[in-house]
């Protein structure tokens, strides 16, 4: 109770301060980018593209070796918290889990719970208790901050701050650094502190002084790696940068990009370098430097992180959803506050984002003139036509991987296969159209990723109007019309843009072409996508699935709907080794199976997860209509939500008798039928023609006296495909078919019988249907089955209890009070007076569903669409 309410209390003050999440890190960039503006006024941003090409592959790759060990040394302070508190984990999957956490930690910050979520699930899945886990957690971000409050210590009495003098906000950004210049003292004097770090296990004893001295040096290093490469990105971009000078910079930029919130500090951190250095050193260095340290210590990392990673975070998200129960009372909670829809969702999300970068990379490089001179040099060892057509492919793949990012994130398998071909085929571009071997370096890592999470790409469909969707395809559209303005913007008067004037050093008609490429690019994606993405029509079942359908329905039973499946207008899900079949329509979204699967006993459970699965991968919500009692308890167990929908009247035909007050009006109805002149016929398939040509003249004359319709899925309809699976019932008034019914078989031991289409014409003597009733269940009485389904009372006992849930106590409404429109009570009444035995029958859908949307779909599907529904 106790920790209840303090949940309780405790949430309504998180949420007053939620806002502060977004509005720290939106006034950090909004101050950082005033100060940058102000200051780099006349910016050369062509003399930034310049150097970006200048620098040679082979140190750009030396760079990329360096930062990945600078990332993958940080997990040293986990190495050695973990051997602190020995757990029993060797020390290369404890600095594998190190790397994937960092990584992501440095890209997606969220406040530390990133890092916190990783290493908790990956140390649970390893078998470390709960306690032993947050204290790792907890240390490793005690320790953290220690390396960079040396640093700013040093650059404090250096004077090396990373602002212009004289700036509004310097005294505010000094008491900043003077605060986490102090972090290092309060560390050693409150981590001995027992009551402070009451979160440590009873048997932990507090961390030795040695502990937290090589912590902190373990710390230092990190910071310093992290500062070295910096240093030589900065370098080989022709920014000479000292030691000292760049340490200082780097380490007030680093706190002040943590203090702001933004993950990875992107654009303060950036900013605040670019203003302490660019004054004294050249802009456009400092800027590639800086381009090329992201790339280097944060996206190559986060790439292999994600790729050493694969399937961790999507795996266990059960899992940690039971840890972020357990954790409820813990200290550190407030720090494992995880979003944990994002973690399992963020492996797919970045690598759409990776897709949709590596067709933005393209674009640019087509867009920039700087690069062309790359184009001019590549000259020399390939000839115009293969630069050109490179050239011009190049442009048509990036504008369709900047769509296909959208099937990524969809999950799509048709889109993951297609984007990785066309990645390849990018990369091989890429070296053609001016040997970027950097460019197609990227192009090949992202495919490389992609085919680490290739069981994840399952999907068949995605919604096509959704707002995501209109998301992506607004990117797109927008990444074409920024990249190709900036190259517009730099060639503009130059010369011409004749399309057909080719030259290596013409890059206006280059770039003419390229926007008719990107024009292409745009349609063709569009049209794929219509055509490729939009869920399939499911298939017709063909005679032969019909007849397998039966011979299964026979061995194992086909439960009260099976025999429906044979109308047609329901498609066949095979499960388990067909040994299970889901009879299903499809309206809308939908996905509606009638009833249970049909198979053997071990089969069933595994069909309904199946069909579930099968539904996600078409983007579609499983429901299933009408479950009886007995298999509520599979629905359950698989996630889905019950709503009581009626009660099915059945009777034991051992029990039929047509003595008694229980079947009197049967029995009035058989002995008036000698003087009414009835006759009864029990006729089994084949049908001939004459036969069936007096059936459909009943039911048409029916129908058009009812003013009624045609129905399906759950109702039977006429149609002499269906009517020759099973028996039909005709009554005779002298020579003339006055009413029928077609029986639909038992299957299996102990099945149930039961009728669908019972019609008559209107002039047909008072007694025709109750005899046609009573004889049908005398012959299946003669025949040895064993019950006989009366039907549904729709509404029946729902929501009659006080307690029960609010849709079924309106239903209860509906059922008391809705006479007027549908005799609920009056079907009730009639059925009981048979005394049957009454089975709940629900409906199963996936939790969260609005239900009545759902019965409103249901309702349009046995009508046979929502058009029809509305005219009635």
């Amino acid at each position: 109770m106790t920790a209840s309410l303090t949940d309780d209390t405790a949430a309504p003050a998180a949420s007053r301060w939620a806002f502060l999440r977004w509005l720290i890190p939106l006034a950090f960039l909004l101050i950082t980018g005033w100060m940058v503006w102000r200051e780099l006024a006349s910016f050369d941003l062509p003399q930034v593209q310049r150097t970006l090409v200048a620098v040679p592959t082979v140190e750009a790759l030396g760079i990329a070796v360096f930062a990945l060990l600078a990332v993958g040394l940080t997990g040293l302070v986990d190495l050695r918290i973990a051997r602190w508190l020995k757990l029993d984990v060797r020390n290369g999957e404890l600095l594998r889990l190190a790397l994937i956490a960092n990584a992501l930690a440095n890209t997606i910050n969220l406040s530390g719970a990133m890092g916190a979520g990783v290493r908790l699930i990956g140390l649970n899945g390893r078998g470390i208790d709960l306690p032993r886990t947050a204290t790792l957690i907890g240390m490793q971000a005690l320790s953290l901050p220690l390396g960079l409050s040396v640093l700013v210590a040093a650059s404090l009495v250096s004077g090396n701050l990373p602002l212009i003098p004289g700036t509004a906000t310097r005294w505010l950004a000094l008491a900043v650094l003077v605060a986490a210049s102090l972090y290092l003292p309060l560390y050693f004097v409150l981590t001995r502190q027992r009551r402070l770090m009451r979160w440590l296990p009873a048997e932990q004893p507090l961390p030795s002084l040695a502990l937290r001295l090589e912590l902190s040096a373990l710390s230092l290093l990190d910071w310093l790696l992290a500062a070295a490469t910096l240093y030589v990105c900065l370098n080989v971009s022709g920014a000479a940068v000292t030691p000292l000078e760049l340490l200082g910079a780097f380490a007030g930029a680093s706190v002040l990009g943590l203090v702001s919130l933004v993950p990875g500090g992107l654009g303060v951190f950036d900013g605040l370098l670019l203003l302490a250095l660019g004054q004294t050193h050249d802009q456009a260095a400092i800027v590639s430097g800086l381009f090329l340290f992201r790339l280097a210590y944060y996206l190559l990392p986060l790439f292999v992180g994600l790729y050493l990673g694969s399937g961790l975070l999507a795996d266990r998200l059960p899992q940690l959803t039971r840890l972020r129960a357990r954790l409820a009372g813990h200290p550190l909670y407030g720090l494992l506050q995880l979003p944990a829809g994002l973690l399992a969702d963020l492996g797919i999300r970045l690598l759409a984002i990776f897709t949709f970068a590596a067709g933005a990379l393209l674009l640019a490089s087509a867009a920039i003139p700087g690069l062309h001179e790359r184009l001019r040099a590549a000259g020399q060892y390939l000839s115009l036509l293969t630069l050109e057509s490179s050239y011009w492919l190049s442009v048509l793949t990036g504008v369709l991987l900047l769509g296909l990012a959208r099937g990524i994130d969809g999950r799509l398998r048709v889109a993951y296969r297609l984007t990785q071909f066309v990645l390849a085929f990018s990369a091989l571009l890429s070296l053609a159209k001016g040997l970027h071997f950097g460019e197609a370096l990227f192009l090949l890592g992202v495919a490389v990723l992609l085919r680490s999470r290739k069981s994840a790409f399952s999907q068949r469909a995605m919604p096509l109007g959704s707002f995501t969707t209109a998301g992506w395809i607004a990117g797109l559209l927008a990444v074409v019309v920024v990249f190709f303005a900036v190259g517009v913007a730099a060639v503009l008067g130059d010369d011409s843009f004749d399309l057909f004037y080719v030259g290596f050093s013409e890059h206006s008609s280059r770039l003419a072409r390229g926007l008719v490429a990107a024009a292409l690019g745009v349609a063709i994606y569009l049209i794929w996508q219509s055509f490729a993405v939009r869920r399939a029509a499911p298939p017709a079942p063909l005679r032969s699935e019909l007849e397998e359908a039966r011979a299964l329905y026979r061995a194992h039973g086909g439960g009260e709907f099976g025999h429906l499946s044979f109308m047609g207008d329901k498609s066949l899900f095979w499960a388990g080794d067909r040994q299970a079949v889901v009879a299903y329509g499809t309206i809308r979204d939908r996905l509606v199976a009638l009833g249970s699967p049909c198979g053997s006993e071990a089969a069933v459970s595994r069909a309904i997860l199946d069909f579930r699965r099968f539904a996600d991968s078409q983007n579609s919500v499983p429901v299933f209509y009408e479950v009886l009692e007995p298999e509520l308890s599979r629905f359950h167990d698989h996630g889905f939500d019950l709503f009581k929908l009626g009660e099915l009247a059945t009777i034991k035909l051992e029990e039929f008798s047509l003595a008694g007050k229980r079947w009197e009006d049967l029995r009035q109805a058989v002995n008036r039928s000698a003087k009414e002149n009835l006759r009864f016929e029990l006729h089994e398939p084949p049908f001939d023609t004459a036969l069936l040509a007096d059936v459909q003249q009943v039911s048409d004359t029916w129908l058009a006296d009812k003013g009624g319709s045609e129905k399906g899925f759950s109702l039977g309809r006429f149609d002499p495909a269906y009517l020759a699976w099973g028996p039909l019932a005709l009554v005779h008034h002298g020579e003339r078919l006055v009413a029928f019914a077609n029986v639909l078989p038992p299957y299996g031991r102990n099945g149930t019988i039961s009728v669908d289409l019972m019609r008559h014409v209107p002039d047909a003597p008072r007694s025709s249907m109750d005899f046609l009733f009573a004889r049908v269940l005398q012959w299946a009485q003669e025949q040895k089955f064993s019950r006989f389904s009366l039907g549904m009372a729709p509404l029946s006992n729902v929501g009659a209890n006080p307690y029960a849930r609010i849709n079924e106590r309106l239903a209860a409404l509906a059922f008391r009070y809705g006479n007027s429109r549908y005799n609920y009570q009056g079907i009730r009444r009639y059925k009981e007076k048979f005394r049957p035995d009454w089975t709940g029958s629900y409906l199963a859908y996936p939790r969260g569903l609005w239900v009545p949307g759902l019965l409103v779909d249901v309702a349009a599907l046995v009508a046979g669409g929502y058009r029809r529904l509305l005219k009635g």
